[in-house]
């Protein structure tokens, strides 16, 4: 069975890595902020088989995650890797 998420297609299994690397990113983020960091700046990948016209699954989902912790996205920055594929590097500061 495939689940149909903004206008495409997932396998569940697609689903589950989504949710996992966004819940580790969450993670991440709290532990930082229990470290008492000010800066915050994971990367963000994908594996290849994306849709350049559209979102890259997951990466709403790990925004969405940090920022529910308690960081603001401030600055953003991407390019890609060897096998081009694109990946990022948000700049996440610390709410006050």
């Amino acid at each position: 069975m495939r689940v149909r998420h903004e206008g495409r297609r997932y396998h569940p299994a697609m689903r589950l890595v989504k949710d996992t690397r966004a819940a580790v990113l969450r993670i991440e983020a709290e532990r930082a902020l229990q470290q008492g960091r000010w800066i915050f700046t994971p990367t963000l990948t994908t594996t290849s088989g994306y849709d350049t016209s559209g979102s890259i699954t997951g990466w709403a989902e790990m925004i969405e995650a940090v920022e529910e912790v308690g960081w603001t996205l401030y600055h953003w920055s991407a390019s890609l890797d060897i096998h081009g594929n694109p990946q990022a590097y948000p700049l996440f500061r610390r709410r006050a």
